[in-house]
């Protein structure tokens, strides 16, 4: 099969360039303004929760490498995706991969002044149309939660620096943010989905539980993972936990299929696939993400919208059934808080390691001092996550 490199062909167009805390980009009012967001899918979820409390006045659209991941975009009331083409997030990154890292920008020229910017031709296309001058380059203000309530979260500490004055209330109103993705999708694709899934695990007649299991950018959140020696002799394989609350469930109810979230075919002690379990991996189903032709954000959202139950770690499809306010679902925490990211919903529960709770103690003290923002949270006397307690968090959801 031939090969080539892959090159975005580009056009440049003049903009003003603002970042969250250079520029002044909350006083804007008015523009129609590019958000370009070179982070992860859960990243993105998390800008979900910040773009309902943007100013009203301007109107914004939103660009990435990896449309795979801008695709979560699609359809919301709030901003419009714009695609760069190429190849999936994990692969083309920040556009070093295709010539084109951060359209020729640093992080540093982003201070309100005009400078000259490299763009895909679509994207410059989209500039061109409708007059879009401005572009926003947002990092993150912090990660790990050390600002006070209410702007405890990725989202609401950076909603602190880019929304204006007259969302502050909302932020501070003790309720939980609304989040602006749209979980509505293409008929034709809903029912590809639905039709897959029937076919291949006998959706339909059991019911669907997302298990999200593990990610890409630190290995002690994943679970079953850490201390296998924690776990009895002959079971300490790699993610038997996972597998131990699968036997659990299916003991009590047949009637569950599992769909691990995982992003290609792995082998042995690195997949959770089974028959015997009644789980598939996403691979089985849809592909590789990275061969798919139909972006990852679309099938996800099509997938959420079937399924009765989400499980998972701190990965972007835990994130997005977080997002998704009717579809119950267990958080584990083994290596970060639950405190740190999502608003929080009546159906979700949250099992927190001891080893977590050991390092980052204020987890239970701001759960205590958030109201109705506080996660429902339940500290493990274990290290691991066992299947035993994901079950019993299930039921407490389920019953």
């Amino acid at each position: 099969m031939m090969s080539f490199d892959l090159e975005i062909h580009t056009k440049t167009r003049s903009m003003q360039l603002f970042a969250h805390d250079r520029g002044g980009y909350s006083s804007i009012r008015n523009q129609n303004v590019l958000l370009y967001w070179p982070h992860g899918f859960g990243d993105l979820v998390g800008l979900g929760y910040v773009l309902p409390l943007l100013d009203p006045s301007n109107k914004l659209w939103i660009t990435r490498f990896g449309d795979d991941y801008l695709s979560l975009m699609d359809g919301s009331d709030y901003i419009s995706p714009v695609f760069a083409g190429g190849p999936p997030a994990v692969h083309s990154g920040d556009g070093g991969a295709l010539n084109l890292r951060h359209f020729g920008l640093t992080y540093d020229q982003m201070n309100g002044e005009k400078k000259t910017v490299s763009l895909p031709r679509s994207v410059h296309e989209v500039c061109r149309r409708h007059k879009i001058s401005t572009l926003l380059w947002t990092s993150y203000p912090e990660t790990a939660g050390r600002q006070p309530f209410p702007y405890h979260t990725k989202a609401r500490n950076l909603a602190r620096h880019i929304a204006p004055r007259s969302s502050f209330p909302v932020i501070e109103s003790n309720v939980p943010l609304i989040n602006g993705i749209n979980f509505n999708v293409a008929p034709w694709l809903a029912a590809w989905v639905e039709a897959r899934l029937r076919n291949v695990t006998g959706f339909g007649d059991r019911k669907l539980c997302i298990l999200s299991r593990n990610g890409y950018t630190a290995i002690n959140k994943n679970w079953g993972h850490c201390w296998r020696e924690d776990m009895p002799p002959g079971h300490q394989r790699e993610g038997e936990e996972c597998r131990d609350f699968m036997r659990l469930l299916l003991k009590k109810d047949r009637k569950w299929v599992f769909l691990v979230m995982e992003d290609r075919l792995f082998e042995n002690d690195h997949t959770l696939r089974s028959r015997e379990l009644n789980c598939f991996s996403f691979a089985d189903i849809f592909g590789s993400v990275q061969d798919s032709t139909i972006p990852f954000g679309l099938i996800l959202k099509a997938i959420l919208n079937l399924s009765s139950l989400s499980i998972g770690v701190p990965v972007g499809p835990f994130h997005l059934s977080m997002a998704k306010r009717d579809l119950p679902t267990v958080g584990i925490w083994l290596g970060h808080s639950p405190t740190w990211y999502d608003e929080p919903k009546r159906c979700a529960l949250h099992l927190v390691s001891s080893e977590v709770a050991r390092k980052h103690p204020q987890i239970l003290l701001d759960n205590t001092e958030t109201g109705c923002l506080g996660h429902r949270i339940i500290v493990q006397p274990t290290r691991i996550i066992t299947g035993a307690q994901v079950l019993s968090a299930v039921e407490d959801l389920l019953q």
